[in-house]
């Protein structure tokens, strides 16, 4: 094993994210940490031996990650003084051409103006440029990058034992670090996994194991900038990488849904705002998009919910469901996204069907553009973790990984048949419960209201339509049971399509 340890001795670390220039990178990018050790070797002419260390580094597997979460800090436009202002000349005029424009000219008028053109040079008469400073606060100032399998040779280890020495900081300049190698690095939290759709997280690396030549573009590029005379953007690889599950103690013995607690969170990123009556609207309008834009044609049945021959699947397939906000004192019950939902027994061989969907050849999320008729045209997004709405975290939905026994519903549960006896509609949301692996629930409560601020009471939501015709009657719910239960919980008919959504109570 092989292992860098970063510590961020401000608490904070600032770095600006290559695809947006209004939010910060976390956890920090292998690359940008590569070219950190790259600028050190290069800006104290370091030897031959570091230089090796290098090269022996960029031909290793991406490493996996060991970082905790970390609150963003509001970005706010600041504008600074250029620091390149001079007095202005027209490029093209010769001394002699600018002599006799000036002769055309009043003395007062040629006074005047070589005062301006003076003034200009002072930082306070200077032209503004916007900038941000995006930063976060890590809750632990500590990461670390893992090379498992890696084996690092006594002269390596002494060189890059050197040039960890020189590095002072990642990212900005004032983002200070401490690095060292470390020997026993605590477990990862972000693995790489380009074929699952739980990697929902791009990072640029500098070695896709085995390729070399990452520190000779490094310099080809900085001698094309000192031809040019200005910054370019260095071009990188990028790989998806996955969250590991935190370890709780009993968490894996937790009743699970047959739905994967790892959420696919879209958020919006464009279009007009919508309530969360239509959700049926949204819901199928990214089923069509998904479909449409899957690499296999016609899409797998745990995508489409239909078997080869057209009839309805029997399988858990992909849920489509709204992500409102809910629940606290201001909530209007308007939608900030949606989710994706995959079942829990899809091979990620199978998911890497679905993968262009979300994401472009460079491995970043793609714009979806979700067409609704009459409502509105959105534009989607998958979220990597850095919008901090509670109703965009998957933990909102899921209550992973300790569980939760009370549950109530955001959009109403959508009946498999009207329920005509006393004590059927309870009996039909238990066995609901049932059909998607949870025990069954100790109490069932039936309510025409929502138990969450911002919901809408359950007849502002369309009915669904049977595809015999009629339509099918819904009502929200609070259920609860005798021990935690890990979800999501969707439940009833439309489960696939929004309806039967339960949080945490």
């Amino acid at each position: 094993m092989f292992a860098l340890g970063i510590r961020y001795l401000n608490g904070w670390a600032m770095a600006t994210h290559p695809t947006d220039r209004t939010r910060a990178e976390w956890p920090p990018h292998p690359d940008r940490v590569f070219m950190a050790l790259a600028a050190a070797h290069f800006e104290t002419d370091g030897d031959k031996n570091e230089r090796a260390a290098l090269e022996w580094l960029e031909r290793l597997a991406p490493p996996e990650l060991a970082a905790s979460k970390a609150e963003k800090r509001r970005v706010i436009p600041v504008y600074v003084p250029v620091n390149d202002t001079k007095i202005s000349r027209p490029a093209n005029d010769s001394a002699s051409k600018l002599k006799k424009r000036l002769s055309k000219l009043n003395a007062v008028d040629s006074l005047k103006g070589a005062k301006n053109a003076g003034l200009a040079v002072l930082p306070e008469f200077r032209s503004r440029q916007q900038v941000t400073f995006p930063m976060v606060i890590p809750h632990d100032p500590y990461v670390y990058l893992i090379w498992p399998q890696a084996t690092c040779s006594e002269n390596h280890r002494a060189a890059l034992t050197s040039l960890c020495e020189k590095v002072t900081s990642i990212g900005d300049p004032s983002s200070l670090v401490q690095v060292w190698i470390e020997s026993e690095p605590p477990e990862s939290t972000w693995v790489p996994g380009h074929d699952s759709l739980r990697s929902t997280l791009s990072l640029r690396v500098f070695g896709r194991g085995g390729e070399s030549g990452r520190l000779a573009r490094l310099e080809s590029h900085h001698r094309l900038e000192q031809q040019l005379g200005r910054r370019q953007r260095i071009p990188c690889d990028s790989i998806r990488y996955r969250s590991v599950e935190p370890l709780n103690a009993g968490s894996d013995k937790l009743p699970h849904s047959s739905f994967d607690s790892a959420l696919l969170i879209l958020r919006r990123v464009a279009g007009p705002r919508l309530g969360l009556e239509s959700t049926l609207q949204l819901t199928e309008a990214l089923r069509n998009t998904v479909m449409t834009q899957c690499s296999i044609q016609p899409p797998s049945e745990w995508i489409s919910g239909h078997t080869a021959d057209g009839a309805p699947s029997q399988r858990p397939h992909l849920a489509f469901i709204p992500l409102p906000d809910v629940k606290h004192m201001y909530a209007k019950g308007h939608l900030l996204g949606a989710a994706l939902v995959v079942p829990r027994d899809i091979p990620a061989e199978e998911q890497q069907h679905m993968g262009g969907v979300l994401f472009d050849d460079e491995g970043l999320p793609r714009e979806l553009e979700i067409r609704m008729g009459r409502i509105g045209v959105w534009k989607m997004q998958l979220d990597e973790g850095e919008d901090s709405r509670l109703a965009l975290q998957p933990e909102t939905w899921t209550k992973s990984p300790g569980g939760a026994k009370r549950w109530a519903t955001v959009t109403p549960i959508v009946f498999d048949q009207h329920p005509k006896k006393p004590g059927e509609a309870e009996e039909t949301l238990a066995a609901a419960c049932e059909r998607i692996g949870l025990p069954r629930p100790k109490d069932v409560i039936l309510t025409s209201v929502s138990m969450f601020i911002g919901t809408p009471h359950a007849r502002r939501f369309p009915l669904m339509p049977r595809k015999t015709g009629g339509h099918r009657q819904h009502t929200h719910a609070i259920l609860t049971f005798d021990q935690p239960i890990v979800g999501p919980v969707l439940l009833g008919a439309g489960r696939f399509r929004g309806y039967g959504l339960c949080r945490p109570l």
